[in-house]
């Protein structure tokens, strides 16, 4: 169970971090991109970063806290959410929903989904 809050929490974070990195500092966007995409230890990312473990471990806490505000304040990872459950809700009902709506409103919801994927 634990893990699996854990692994949600990065899964989460990364997610942020693909629709909000731009609006980080280099730094951040640099140190997010090595746990990330680099899987390396809090431990490795200091050394890398030229700092001890608990400034690695700050660095990326205060980052997650800053991606976690972007997202309070604009909402894009929500609202993709949001689509994404339209879209399976309509995809269940599509038999009962005539065909020409259901392909209308999936065009639409598609479409916004991969803008927020920009």
């Amino acid at each position: 169970m634990q893990d699996d809050f854990l692994l949600g929490r990065r899964v989460r974070f990364g997610e942020l971090f693909d629709l909000y990195a731009s609006l980080m500092t280099e730094k951040q966007r640099y140190a997010c991109g090595l746990l990330l995409q680099g899987d390396l230890s809090l431990a490795e990312l200091g050394e890398e970063l030229g700092m001890t473990r608990q400034g690695a471990h700050d660095l990326i806490r205060r980052s997650r806290d800053i991606l976690e505000e972007i997202e309070r304040n604009l909402g894009l990872f929500a609202m993709k959410e949001r689509h994404r459950a339209l879209i399976g809700l309509i995809e269940a009902n599509r038999s009962s929903l005539p065909p020409e709506l259901a392909g209308e409103i999936m065009e639409l919801l598609v479409f916004e989904v991969e803008s927020a994927d920009v």
